[in-house]
Order: C-alpha cells, then sequence, then structure tokens
C-alpha cells in the first residue's frame, strides 16, 4: 500500500483541510497520513479563526513521518506561517522524486498587508520550485500576481501564465463559480503550453472543501501515474461527484463529500 502525506491545517466541519484530503486518499485506495500546522474554529462571535500550531511541533510530524515510512506522494495546503514554509521546504527538499502539489491557500484575515506580501513571496520563493503543482483559485491567483480581480477566461488564462513565470513546474488556476458563463473553466500552464478543462456549472451550495479536494484528487492520480493533464481531468470529475453528493451544514452552507458511492479509481 502506497503512503501519501498531506500537510495543512484542521477543519472541525470536515469539508476541507486535512479532513478532506485523507477522505481523498481512501477513494484513490491510498494510505492518507497527516501533519498538522494550524486548527480552525469559531470564535464567540461565530467568526472563523485559525489557530497556529508551535513551528516545533509540524518540524517533529514531519520528522516521525521521514523516520518511519517512505512517501508516493506529498500534498501541502494551509501553512499558515513562515516558520511552517521554511520546516516544509526542507522537508521537500528530502523527496525529489515524488509528485509533490501545492494548494496555495491564502487565508488572510486580520493581519496586516505587509504580513500578507511577506507570506506570499516566501511561500513563492522558497515552494515553488520544490513542487510539480500550484493550484490556486481566482482570489489566491488575484493575489499572487498582484491583481484586484479575476473575472473573465481571458484574464484567467494571462494570470495563469504568469504565476508560471514566477517558478513553479505548471499551475492550474481553478476558475470554479467565479468566471461568468455555464461552465466551470480551469486553465493548466505547464511547459508543455496551455489547456483548458471544463464542466458544467453546479449551482449548489456544497463546495466548501472543493479545492482541497481537487489539489489532493490531483495528487492522488499522479501517484497512481496519470499524466498531469489526465490527473487534472480525472480530478475534477471526482470533485463535481463530491458537490453533488454534498452535505447540508446549515440553510447557507455545506460540504463536498468523498463517500457514498464515489470512488477515485486507479
Amino acid at each position: 500500500m502506497r503512503k501519501i502525506l498531506t500537510i495543512g491545517g484542521s477543519d472541525p466541519f470536515a469539508g476541507g483541510g486535512i479532513q478532506s484530503d485523507l477522505k481523498t486518499f481512501e477513494n484513490f485506495q491510498l494510505f492518507g497520513m497527516s501533519a498538522l500546522t494550524c486548527v480552525g474554529m469559531l470564535d464567540e462571535n461565530n467568526a472563523f479563526l485559525l489557530e497556529n500550531l508551535p513551528a516545533k511541533w509540524l518540524e517533529q510530524q514531519l520528522a516521525s513521518i521521514q523516520k518511519m515510512t517512505d512517501l508516493a506522494g506529498i500534498k501541502i495546503g494551509l501553512l499558515h506561517s513562515l516558520e511552517a514554509i521554511m520546516i516544509v521546504r526542507d522537508f521537500l527538499k528530502k523527496h525529489p522524486q515524488i509528485p509533490i502539489v501545492l494548494d496555495p491557500v491564502l487565508a488572510f484575515k486580520e493581519t496586516t498587508s505587509l504580513a500578507n506580501q511577506q507570506y506570499i513571496e516566501c511561500l513563492v520563493k522558497e515552494l515553488f520550485p520544490l513542487v510539480d503543482l500550484v493550484t490556486p483559485n481566482l482570489k489566491e491567483a488575484a493575489l499572487l500576481s498582484g491583481k484586484k480581480k479575476i473575472s473573465s477566461i481571458n484574464e484567467v488564462i494571462e494570470t495563469t501564465k504568469f504565476i508560471h513565470t514566477l517558478g513553479s513546474k505548471a499551475v492550474v488556476v481553478k476558475g470554479g463559480s467565479g468566471i461568468h458563463g455555464n461552465e466551470a473553466i480551469d486553465v493548466l500552464y505547464s511547459h508543455d503550453g496551455l489547456t483548458t478543462f471544463t464542466m458544467e456549472k453546479l449551482t449548489r451550495s456544497t463546495v466548501n472543501g472543493a479545492g482541497c479536494t481537487f489539489s489532493s484528487a490531483i495528487t492522488a492520480n499522479l501517484v497512481h501515474g496519470y499524466t498531469l493533464p489526465q490527473a487534472i481531468q480525472r480530478s475534477k470529475t471526482y470533485v463535481y461527484q463530491c458537490i453533488l453528493n454534498g452535505v447540508e451544514m446549515n440553510d447557507q452552507t455545506g460540504s463536498v463529500w468523498s463517500g457514498g458511492n464515489i470512488k477515485g479509481g486507479i
């Protein structure tokens, strides 16, 4: 049984975060392992907040995994601190021959613009050259490229190409529901050129965790030997089913569900 690692935050609602990743790995017949960076929760005013784990804890988690077993792939989600980025960088350098996917979750809330920019610059400089794919959504792509907003497919293509110049081997920007029209369009750019992936746009609230599930599914498909375009297409189809089978948390929001009859396949 091949082992695959997710490094990221904990979502108490289990739509995104390492919970979503581990469910996805199971569906792709891989043994999922995890290293936790931060924990999400609601405060007394019902606002979502994130609390970092001590950097030493992350370092020790990764060292424990390194001592215990070999890995077939790594998915990186929310790191949330400069210290975590540097620890993960050192860990990735020990695994140059396996698929590594970075979902650059930029969960900025109440920090300063300067701190946010420092985080982005560190993420780009230290991690982009070490991973096989970066998977920003439209908001994250705008932050990475310095744009205020991305609202058209032409802007998605332009931004994807720009992010590729920052040092990553490949970039897929997730259009999701943010681009006008009836299709959900994702754009991949790599040394092989430009590829677009389209699927019917769903009008459902059960989308929390779709991005995490997408990137973890891509990682799993790469571990199984699919090419990058194949891995993205298979993962897009998988996420579509997870949204269709999603679970409503309340009358306003819901989460994707990697359960039911959904199988990732190999």
